[in-house]
């Protein structure tokens, strides 16, 4: 009976990896470790790149028809994340249907409606999440179910809420940088002072608007 149970999860291993070979080509990259947890529905597999060891859950939907979503390693989300890398544009004497790529395309010079959301490693993020156009998630962030995240988050924050805000940290400084020492090399660490600054701005300068916040 044992016996039989590994095998199976040798077959279903080898069975993963054959599929991922298939399927990516498609993609703009898709790492081995990579998977989708379910039914995830991705409008631009071109633009749709996710590294080492990163998950998506059942019920996704990523809107990245001219924009890239970028999931870097060991991050992952739970059920029905929406990514969002495009705005409305609003021109006057036009209907929205008559917004269409074309328009943007000749109106959007700086590129300010289509933007990369990017999701930086080791980060957790929770059910019904949506993350919009422009968006870069932290290093080590964790962000709360249902939040609406409109703005970038420094690392190894915790975010929630709609609009998403931040309302403390996963670590103290102190132990970021000693996080950061067992898991990345010194070239890809974030550096001390980012660190204190991030954690003093976003947290220590803020805790009467954070305790507020989170009563409501």
């Amino acid at each position: 009976m044992i016996v039989m149970k590994q095998l199976l999860r040798i077959i279903k291993r080898l069975c993963f990896r054959v599929i991922n070979k298939l399927r990516s080509p498609y993609y703009g990259h898709l790492a081995q470790t990579s998977k989708f947890n379910g039914k995830v529905k991705v409008y631009n597999k071109k633009n749709l790149y996710m590294y080492e060891n990163t998950n998506i859950n059942g019920g996704g939907i990523i809107m990245n028809t001219r924009a890239k979503f970028i999931m870097k390693k060991n991050s992952g989300a739970a059920l029905g994340l929406l990514v969002v890398t495009g705005n409305h544009m609003s021109v006057v004497g036009m209907a929205k249907p008559q917004v269409t790529n074309v328009v943007k395309d000749q109106l959007d010079i700086n590129h300010e409606f289509d933007r990369d959301v990017i999701v930086d490693e080791d980060v957790w993020i929770g059910s019904r999440v949506t993350l919009l156009s422009g968006v870069h998630i932290g290093r080590g962030c964790v962000v709360g179910s249902n939040a609406v995240v409109r703005c970038s988050t420094p690392p190894y924050s915790i975010v929630v809420g709609n609009p998403a805000k931040v309302i403390g940290f996963r670590f103290s400084p102190r132990e970021i940088i000693e996080h950061e020492k067992q898991l990345y090399n010194e070239t890809e660490r974030i550096d001390e002072e980012t660190i204190n600054k991030n954690y003093a701005k976003y947290y220590i300068n803020k805790i009467k608007e954070i305790k507020s916040f989170v009563k409501l």
